[in-house]
């Protein structure tokens, strides 16, 4: 086995020990989301952050003393905005990596608009020794519907072209990233005949699917104009069956996350015990730390006090309470769904949803 290899091997065996802590109970997590910025490049009809006041941004200098402080997290999401609109990207990473020795994986997503900057940016990323390194690429469906949701001419071209740059580079993970909502949840084929046509064998396992989800502090996106999909069998059982059978914990998790999304539907609630503010975090771009995406319950800033020390607090501990009733604004949001599905398994693996 190369030294490499060895060193990818023990990241992940120290985030696998990370998540049984959090099965035993622990309150430390090992997922953190992170929002580097709320500027973006696209338009989107479902999500409005565009639209925010524009606020400070962390410094990699201060985004790597926040992390540095909770060194139970192996698993960094960092999020915007469009995250390569800050043009230290390189920098925030190195930040995060240094920060957290035994990290195991980063991710994120780009509307994919800048190419050569992005391309640029995770070459460089790509020399961090990061033992999984995750890029999403954001999709909205065939080309016109894909521009006019994202509210940008020309978009789907860039990011193809981003996507085919990041596809050709070792070291990088990268897939389409999906929405399915009203408005895109029946054209799921003609967005991939597409794809095909300009990168052949493209298919439905190089997508990761996820809901419509609608969040006060995050997505800014109340009231915005698109709402859940309908019924979604087709599409369900078609991603599934790319899925069902694999063994890389990618599929693994994403066949848990497509099985049980039928019942979420229809609920409105997460179809697993959420372990939101136990397995994972939401931190603003301005250091707000909020139980998760959705739960818009501000704990306190991460700038002014550590992490930690605010996981700790009666606050902390009241809106666990809440997320345990189940009395919280309910989802299933990937950013907490993925870390649930993983904390709770194997029964989360197993799971199909309840009529």
């Amino acid at each position: 086995m190369s030294a490499g290899a060895a060193k990818r091997l023990q990241a992940y065996a120290g985030l696998g020990a990370r998540i049984l802590g959090t099965r035993l109970g622990s309150t430390r997590p090992f997922k953190i989301t992170l929002m580097l910025t709320d500027r973006c490049d696209c338009r989107c009809q479902g999500c409005l952050i565009w639209q925010r006041p524009k606020g400070s941004e962390m410094s990699p200098e201060a985004i790597g003393r926040v992390l540095a402080a909770a060194p139970s997290l192996r698993w960094v999401n960092l999020t915007g905005g469009e995250p390569f609109l800050r043009d230290d990207m390189v920098e925030v990473v190195r930040a995060v990596r240094e920060a957290l020795p035994q990290l195991a994986v980063v991710d994120f997503p780009t509307t994919g608009q800048r190419t050569e900057v992005i391309l640029g940016a995770v070459e460089r990323m790509t020399a961090l020794g990061i033992p999984k390194l995750v890029v999403t690429c954001s999709l909205e469906g065939p080309p016109e519907l894909h521009d006019s949701l994202r509210g940008r001419e020309g978009a789907f071209e860039r990011m193809v072209a981003t996507y085919t740059g990041l596809r050709a580079m070792d070291g990088v993970d990268v897939y389409f990233g999906m929405t399915l909502s009203d408005a895109n949840a029946d054209q799921v084929e003609p967005a991939l005949e597409a794809l095909r046509r300009r990168i052949p064998g493209v298919g439905w396992g190089d997508v990761h699917f996820n809901v419509y989800t609608e969040s006060g502090h995050y997505y800014d996106n109340l009231a915005g104009a698109l709402g859940p999909p309908p019924a979604l069998d087709a599409v369900l059982q078609r991603a599934l069956r790319e899925r069902e059978g694999s063994w890389q914990p990618t599929d693994v998790i994403e066949a848990a996350y497509l099985r049980l999304l039928p019942e979420f539907l229809r609920t409105g609630r997460s179809p697993l015990p959420c372990k939101a503010l136990r397995a994972g975090v939401f931190v603003g771009a301005q250091g707000d730390l909020f139980p998760c995406t959705v739960y818009g319950r501000r704990l306190g800033n991460v700038l002014e006090t550590p992490l930690y020390e605010l996981l700790d607090s009666a606050e902390a501990a009241d809106a666990r309470a809440v997320i345990k009733r189940d009395a919280c604004p309910g989802c299933w949001s990937p950013c907490e769904a993925n870390p649930t599905i993983v904390a709770t398994a194997p029964e989360s693996l197993t799971r199909r949803p309840r009529a």
